[in-house]
């Protein structure tokens, strides 16, 4: 294959592609895993990611079929690990780059947004005389998962099984033919298979895809199907390890548990919180209140007898569930639909009953994974939310209630910046100049702005459980001193 590569500008790239809905729908029908972190835009916002994300094993096959084309003559490959550090979303223009080439080795990476998003490490050799001879045992058959198995992290342990391949390995091998023509159709579907197992079987609806370590072996005759087990579980990571061996493949996969989507305070566990009567008279307009911090405001304002409009931007069930709870527990709730990006005076002009009180929760996804410190994009697209958006919001209803009372969630991390937060910070710091200035100058206005600390949200989901306070303690106060004015 030719002398190693010894510096950065020796990187070649040997391929680019955008992967967009119809990629996943594709991969996804061949390889079985229809996880909705991949598949279902509303699902999978409710996920670590904020939204569909390309399967890692679908990088990995691009990368190495981009690899096999461009050079035909490849070795037999003996080994390969791949490490999936950082989601690629749908949508994101991606790069596979040839880092390393040597006579017994390689290494790609996948870049999206000047970072890279996975590592691949090849050995070059002939392959193992014979696969394990623990997949050789009578593993109990595993039914097809048409839908993602949902386990608690307790019910991982142990489990094992076999699983047949979604589809015929030529069906795998049409969309990846160089590949497939250097480590054969076996390889290449037992690959797919590897997805389908993390995402659909074990750990299967929360999971996420960490790691992959594989060696070729050789074996003749064996059913088109992926034998695994679970070797190991620590509960520190929620992390999973398990042994999978089929397809003339033999290794280990490394996956994550993700901590399931925040569940928020049932309503009926509001009363006695809140007195029936505290918010009466009152309308409020919560944007982006089909989940969330939206979802919860929602609930008090209701439990205390105020009407509610909740919006929703592309969650419509979301948004009727959180309406239907409400009226259930006697509570009045209309819906409609919002897009803080677009004049909001078309569309609250249909409402009912003009709105005393808005609460302001719209919001993209807040953190996604970028090689510079700083996004004129990134920035561009808080703004049009975050300053904007309320400032259109807040024109609109003053034009049919002067007497109006506005919240304005601002955030602890425009002051305690994580790594990845600075457009996000700059924006909201924005919004509260914007708060501050208009308390000054359009009275009987009255904006609300307050710093929140983390609450248990999806916007804070991550693998593990993070310390977040109780979004009920938080919120209950900052809807009361917004309910208290205009004072009755």
């Amino acid at each position: 294959m030719g002398q190693g590569l010894r510096s950065k500008d020796e990187l070649i790239r040997l391929a680019q592609r955008r992967f967009g809905y119809a990629d996943q729908e594709r991969f996804a029908s061949v390889s079985g895993d229809r996880n909705p972190m991949h598949c279902d835009a509303l699902q999978a916002r409710r996920t670590q990611a904020g939204a569909p994300v390309v399967h890692g094993i679908h990088t990995l096959l691009w990368g190495l079929d981009a690899l096999a084309e461009a050079h035909p003559e490849l070795p037999p490959l003996r080994a390969l690990r791949a490490q999936f550090n950082k989601f690629v979303y749908v949508d994101d223009i991606a790069d596979v780059v040839l880092t390393r080439q040597g006579s017994q080795d390689a290494r790609l990476s996948i870049l999206a947004d000047g970072g890279t998003r996975a590592k691949i490490y090849l050995e070059f050799g002939n392959p193992a005389k014979h696969c394990p001879g623990w997949s050789s045992n009578s593993l109990e058959q595993v039914p097809v998962a048409l839908r993602p198995l949902i386990f608690s992290f307790e019910q991982i342990a142990g489990r094992s099984g076999r699983l047949s391949f979604a589809t015929p390995p030529a069906e795998v091998a049409m969309l990846f033919p160089s590949v497939a023509k250097w480590l054969g159709t076996q390889r290449v579907a037992a690959l797919a298979a590897s997805t389908y197992l993390v995402g659909m079987v074990c750990p299967g609806l929360h999971s996420i895809y960490g790691e992959l370590l594989i060696e070729t072996c050789t074996e003749s005759g064996s059913a088109p199907s992926l034998a695994f087990r679970v070797t190991e579980t620590d509960p520190r990571f929620r992390s999973v390890e398990q042994e999978i061996a089929g397809g003339e493949l033999s290794g280990t996969v490394r996956s994550f548990v993700r901590v399931p989507p925040v569940s928020q305070a049932p309503i009926e566990s509001l009363v006695g919180i809140v007195n029936p009567a505290e918010f009466a008279g009152s309308v409020a307009l919560i944007i982006g209140g089909s989940r969330g911090l939206g979802e919860l405001t929602a609930k008090l304002v209701a439990t205390g007898g105020g009407r509610v409009v909740v919006t929703w931007q592309s969650g419509r069930d979301d948004a009727e569930r959180v309406a239907e709870e409400i009226r259930s527990a006697g509570g009045a709730c209309e819906t409609i639909a919002y897009d803080a990006r677009k004049p909001a005076g078309d569309q609250i002009a249909a409402l009912a009953s003009v709105p005393t009180h808005a609460y302001y929760f719209a919001t993209p996804h807040i953190y996604r994974p970028g090689a510079e410190i700083f996004s004129v994009g990134r920035l561009n697209e808080f703004l049009a939310i975050y300053v904007d958006g309320f400032w259109q919001l807040a024109n609109a209803l003053r034009a049919r209630q002067p007497m109006l009372s506005m919240f304005y969630p601002s955030s602890v991390y425009v002051a305690e910046r994580p790594r990845g937060m600075t457009e996000y910070a700059i924006a909201k710091a924005a919004g509260e100049v914007l708060c501050a200035d208009m308390n000054v100058s359009l009275a009987p206005l009255r904006v609300t702005a307050v710093r929140l600390p983390p609450l248990a949200t999806d916007q804070t989901a991550s693998i593990t459980a993070s310390d977040t306070a109780d979004p009920l303690g938080s919120m209950l106060p900052i809807v009361r001193t917004v309910q208290s004015w205009p004072r009755k």
